[in-house]
């Protein structure tokens, strides 16, 4: 979303134009008149090719998740074990969310304040990624590598591991909730790549059958 406007068709100068909005006001300040200004184009081809503010914010989310649902289907049908592809396809979620952050953040504060097309994608995710996980959390369990639990339950306490301590991090704007040197440990811990591997891996660990 980086390349510069000249280098980009309208349509996609305005698509680049609305998620640097997004990300440096929010869906909040994304109005048709400034994408159409910082994209420099003409408030006639916003209309032409997006019609409405809800349809371009659609499509700026539906741009934005692309990469992460070709990455995650990628390793999903990718060859090995399934919970080796389990573990790659979640790590495709992690290092999205860690490029992606702020703009995820975004998105759900967008989704919480009643934004209609933010709440409209974040309710049709159960048959996009997460789809694919819970088919390889299944998989795993058919060959006797996670333990024969729902499969969401499985997932949603990989997750919790995985994501939700980087989430609240990245969430919470206001002043250190536990001191600054707690705070800063907490939220370091929350957002290295290693730490969050290391967490992903002990949740795998601690679903094998051996295990429970």
């Amino acid at each position: 979303m980086a390349v510069a406007a000249a280098r980009l068709s309208t349509r996609d100068a305005l698509l680049a134009a609305g998620h640097n909005v997004v990300v440096t006001e929010g869906f909040t300040g994304l109005t048709v008149r400034k994408v159409a200004a910082a994209a420099g184009a003409n408030l006639g081809s916003f209309v032409y090719h997006f019609g409405t503010r809800d349809a371009f914010v659609r499509a700026v989310i539906e741009t934005w998740y692309a990469p992460l649902l070709s990455g995650v289907t990628f390793a999903a049908d990718s060859a090995g074990p399934p919970l080796d592809r389990l573990r790659r396809a979640i790590l495709q979620l992690v290092d999205f969310a860690m490029q992606q952050d702020v703009f995820l953040a975004r998105l759900l504060m967008a989704a919480a304040a009643g934004d209609v097309p933010a709440r409209a994608f974040l309710g049709s995710l159960p048959g996009r990624h997460p789809r694919l996980l819970i088919r390889l959390v299944r998989a795993a369990q058919a060959d006797g590598t996670l333990v024969a639990e729902h499969p969401i339950q499985v997932l949603m306490f990989i997750m919790s591991s995985v994501g939700l301590p980087r989430l609240l991090v990245t969430a919470w704007q206001g002043a250190p909730l536990f001191g600054k040197k707690l705070s800063s440990t907490l939220s370091r811990m929350a957002r290295e790549r290693d730490r969050i591997v290391q967490r992903l891996d002990w949740a795998l660990r601690g679903l094998t059958p051996e295990a429970s």
